[in-house]
């Protein structure tokens, strides 16, 4: 008999095959719980934390693989194992490009479900040894390293220093991939908070009833498969903070809920009627922005300015292209040590195609790319054919691509590409071009005339180039440059 403490729950519809299935892998010294359908099984889930969950994938009501979507946004590390008759290999495969471990066809052998289950938990036991490595070795969540140049970058951490260790409901807007939750634990563990609870969860993973008892909790009684009283998301995070992400995917009935916690610190489970007052700091994510969800009516203004105390923007990556060295250089660092590699450092070719993708996945998307390039690099410096086929294809910003460029020269080839698609886009504005850079007006002045863009605009239709000259030349007036 094997002596773990592994515990596994068996889904099917037939009290037979789960009594069954309960009865050998007891036998092999397995902790065994079952479940007659999907929505039981979700609520055991959220109770009990398994390892492995063996699962007929046809059964009434919530059935095997919308039973798999629901855990992918649960906290659950559960491997899920299909059962599936021999008719039916279309619905398994299926489930396997969801995200399922692996299937096993009826009637079950039980030589094959023993080495499936024992292989699953061999490569559940290395993935949280390599996710543990990769959490110990981040510079984000410990330490005061975030790998940057951008000045943008600069400003933003000034800014997170000074509200870290306040109250302040603060509001984190970026792109997927810049690495909000990462900063909302900075923020937390820079506080007087951080001996305390951080607890995140993102509204666009989990339906509506789900998300609500995640975070409010539920009693007794509340819903079918509620059989005892269980804590929210709000009150694990007593005395901490709770990172509550993708904010703006949160339904109009969350948010009622939503701003009644800001306002008041109380919570009520759902289903019961008692308040629980909590002291928790709440930090909000979004990837969109939630001025135009209010102007849309999707969000509520009296929750947005509640969650809008303090607003911090990371800027994707792309607009940042000064940070992609660093940050580069350690992950190469970080992935050295995970993949016993030895890898030096990146080489000035493979940096400038670096320089030139637009990263729509930002930092996250360079973390992947880092990883597959130290695992295939087979000298020293990383090249451009270690790096994916879609990066080496991907150029969008002005550098030549057989350039023997210096590091400042392809960032400055790739500024000024970036200040003319900002000038194009806000129509050579330079008083909005400049905010939107995150620059002065004089900065972007002068940066115009250093990359030569002064004489690159095209007047507008039916209106003289000679309509525009008065403007521009009272400007070259004030320039020191223009002056001497």
């Amino acid at each position: 008999m094997a002596q773990n403490n592994h515990r596994i729950l068996v889904v099917d519809d037939d009290s037979l095959v789960c009594d069954s299935l309960r009865e050998m892998l007891t036998l092999e010294g397995y902790t065994v719980d079952t479940a007659l359908d999907g929505a039981s099984a979700l609520t055991k889930v959220k109770q009990e934390p398994y390892n492995l969950i063996l699962s007929d994938i046809h059964m009434p009501g919530l059935n095997g693989l919308d039973l798999l979507k629901e855990l992918k946004g649960l906290d659950s590390n559960a491997l899920i194992i299909f059962i599936t008759g021999h008719g039916h290999i279309d619905g398994a495969v299926e489930a396997i490009k969801l995200g399922a471990y692996d299937y096993i066809t009826k009637p079950i052998d039980d030589t094959r479900l023993k080495l499936t289950l024992q292989r699953a938990l061999e490569q559940q036991k290395l993935q949280e040894s390599y996710q543990l490595l990769k959490q110990r070795l981040r510079p984000w969540d410990l330490q005061d390293t975030f790998k940057f140049r951008d000045r943008k970058m600069e400003q933003l951490l000034e800014l997170v220093h000074t509200i870290a260790d306040t109250q302040a409901t603060v509001l984190i807007s970026g792109e997927s991939g810049t690495g909000k939750s990462l900063l909302a634990r900075y923020i937390h563990q820079h506080s007087a908070r951080k001996n305390k609870p951080f607890i995140k969860i993102s509204c666009g993973s989990l339906s509506e009833t789900l998300l609500e008892s995640e975070l409010f909790g539920h009693v007794r009684g509340a819903f079918t498969g509620a059989i005892r009283d269980k804590k929210g998301k709000f009150e694990e995070a007593h005395g901490g903070t709770i990172f509550i992400d993708d904010i703006n995917s949160a339904s109009s009935n969350l948010q009622v809920k939503l701003l009644r916690v800001l306002q008041e610190k109380v919570i009520e489970r759902v289903g019961g009627n008692s308040l629980i007052p909590v002291d928790v700091r709440i930090i909000c994510a979004t990837n969109t922005s939630l001025q135009e969800e209010v102007a849309r009516q999707k969000f509520r203004e009296d929750l947005y300015y509640r969650v809008n105390v303090v607003s911090l923007a990371i800027p994707p990556l792309r607009e940042r292209l000064s940070d992609i060295s660093p940050l580069a250089e350690h992950f190469i660092q970080q992935f050295n040590v995970v993949h016993r590699r030895r890898v030096k450092g990146l080489s000035k070719s493979a940096l400038q195609v670096l320089l030139r993708y637009r990263w729509p996945g930002n930092v996250r998307e360079l973390e992947n790319v880092m990883e597959q390039a130290v695992i295939l690099t087979p000298g020293d410096y990383i090249i451009p054919e270690s790096l994916p086929q879609y990066i080496r294809e991907g150029v969008v910003c002005a550098v030549p691509a057989n350039a023997d460029l210096t590091l400042d020269d392809a960032l400055a080839h790739a500024e000024k590409q970036i200040i003319l698609e900002t000038l194009e886009r806000h129509k050579w504005n330079r008083q909005l071009c400049a905010q939107a850079l995150g620059i002065s007006r004089t900065t972007l002045f002068n940066k115009m005339k250093r990359f030569q863009l002064m004489e690159n605009r095209r007047p507008a239709a039916g209106r003289k180039p000679e309509a525009r000259r008065p403007a521009e030349l009272r400007l070259t007036r004030r320039s020191p440059a223009r002056k001497a």
